[in-house]
This record gives C-alpha cells, sequence and structure tokens, in this order.
C-alpha cells in the first residue's frame, strides 16, 4: 500500500512539473490565431537538453504528425531524428526565463485541421536539439509534453469584443448587447446612459513589476466623457471602439496581459445600475 501511494505521488508531482514546464500564451486561445508555445529546459523532468546551448526544434505528432520529407515532417534525411526540421526552431525568450523556448505557430494553419481537433486532441510535442542523438548515441530530448486548450464557450456574454483577438496595436469595438441582458435595472438603456469600466493589467517588461491601467474607477466612470458607449439605434447595441496602446497610454515597457470590463449606468445608485457580466478579456500575441 505504501508502495501504491508513493507512485501515486511520484506521478502527481512529474504531472505538475511537467505542467510548469510547458505552456501556451495567450491562456486558452482562439486556435486560429497566432500562440506561442513555451518550454522552461530548468523545470522539465528529462534534462538532457538543460545544459546544452541551443537552438532547439519542436518535435510534434498531435494533433496530426507529416511524414519524414514533407515539408513540415519532424525531421529530413535518412536519419530524422539527427536533423530536425529547419521550419521547427524555437526561438529563445530570457524575459521568461534563462532557459525558456519558444515556438510560434497558428495551430489550425500549421496541423492543417479544424479547431475542433486541436481542442479534443491537444498538442503534443518534445523539445530537442537539432541533432538528437540516436541510432546508437543517447537521445537528447526532454519528455513528451502535452497543452491541453479549452474551447471557447458556444455563446457569449452581453460585453464582447471584435475582433475576437486582442491585440494592443490594432482597432477593437467593444460591444454591450443591452437587449440581450437579464438585469432588469438595465433594460432599455437610452442614449448617454451606457459607461464602460474598464482595466488593462499586464507587466512591465524592465521591472518585472505588475502594472494597471484605468482611465477612471468604476464609480467615477460615469463621468469620463471618453468612457460613454455609443448606442445603435437598430440594434440596442451599445458600443466603444478604442486602439488600447492609445486608449490607456501604455508605456512602451509594458506587456498587457487582459483587459477587463463591465457597463453601468450613467447615474449609478445600486448592482441594478451595472451589468453582472464583467468578462476578462486576453490579449493575443502581437
Amino acid at each position: 500500500m505504501k508502495k501504491l501511494v508513493y507512485s501515486i505521488f511520484l506521478a502527481f508531482i512529474s504531472s505538475a512539473v511537467m505542467g510548469q514546464a510547458a505552456w501556451i500564451e495567450p491562456e486558452n486561445p482562439d486556435v486560429t490565431q497566432p500562440v506561442r508555445l513555451y518550454v522552461d529546459l530548468d523545470k522539465t523532468t528529462n534534462t538532457s537538453c538543460k545544459d546544452l546551448p541551443g537552438p532547439f526544434y519542436i518535435w510534434t505528432w498531435s494533433p496530426k504528425e507529416f511524414a519524414v520529407g514533407t515539408p513540415k515532417g519532424n525531421g529530413t534525411g535518412d536519419k530524422p531524428w539527427k536533423s530536425s526540421n529547419d521550419i521547427l526552431v524555437m526561438k529563445k525568450d530570457e524575459s521568461k526565463g534563462p532557459k525558456v523556448w519558444y515556438y510560434e505557430m497558428t495551430p489550425t494553419e500549421f496541423y492543417e485541421v479544424e479547431a475542433t481537433e486541436v481542442y479534443s486532441k491537444g498538442i503534443n510535442f518534445l523539445v530537442k536539439p537539432k541533432d538528437g542523438g540516436g541510432y546508437g548515441d543517447p537521445d537528447l530530448k526532454t519528455e513528451d509534453l502535452k497543452i491541453t486548450i479549452t474551447p471557447p464557450k458556444l455563446t457569449r456574454g452581453y460585453i464582447y469584443q471584435v475582433p475576437a483577438v486582442l491585440l494592443p496595436n490594432e482597432i477593437t469595438t467593444l460591444y454591450y448587447d443591452n437587449p440581450v441582458d437579464t438585469n432588469i435595472g438595465m433594460k432599455d438603456l437610452a442614449s448617454g446612459d451606457a459607461y464602460l469600466w474598464i482595466k488593462v493589467s499586464g507587466t512591465d517588461t524592465a521591472t518585472g513589476l505588475a502594472v494597471v491601467y484605468q482611465p477612471s474607477t468604476f464609480f467615477e466612470s460615469g463621468s469620463n466623457q471618453k468612457l460613454e458607449m455609443t448606442k445603435d439605434e437598430t440594434t440596442g447595441k451599445f458600443y466603444l471602439t478604442i486602439l488600447p496602446s492609445m486608449f490607456f497610454g501604455f508605456s512602451p515597457t509594458f506587456k498587457p496581459k487582459e483587459i477587463e470590463c463591465t457597463v453601468r449606468r450613467k447615474n449609478y445608485t445600486s448592482s441594478a445600475d451595472r451589468t453582472t457580466d464583467q468578462p476578462k478579456i486576453k490579449f493575443g500575441c502581437d
């Protein structure tokens, strides 16, 4: 029984370490848009790559594996494990750690599959140098890594953005679908009555410190003219169009992570005067 408990404990620790070693950005992404697969070689359980200088390559087989010799095959030549495909080379990101490497791709385009297949199978890969050893020499590679991606909600909330991927230097429009809001106190808002409380959080890449920008606090936002949403009289929806980097006044070293927002009446007296929907919208890779 003790051996069984110890084995379960080891399996748990191994799983936890692997989870820390590999991750995807942005979190819970739209897999039809660019993402980055990150690996921290300081945290992998197979350490054969840890002290190598790089460069490193991904070797991937799910949601789809391409045959050797094809443009996206993992390796080339008669000994593919010793000659990784140059299109699979990773880049180093020392801002996240001394041994952190990443590979950027748009999953549906790279694997040539539907988004549902990426969500159902996840992304399975390992990391290796161009010459991974083998053929009588010791293998040089990480353990097998898997990134599970949560599919997006099939129904969106009352507050949403267009386009679906939020980028700091691209125009986005935030919508509030007032006619479908279930909060009785927010029904049938008139033009000039909907104000957006919004803030953005992220990191200062120069200092590593967490940073938050917000034009006004929630209680002050009803008097900030730049937060007034425009009403579309045809649909009853409200909207506000922004260029995030200019709207918030990001510093050159600021890297945004997510926007959080909600809508309130201009004259706020109680929770009946705001929507219960308060989404956190992740930024995509710029």
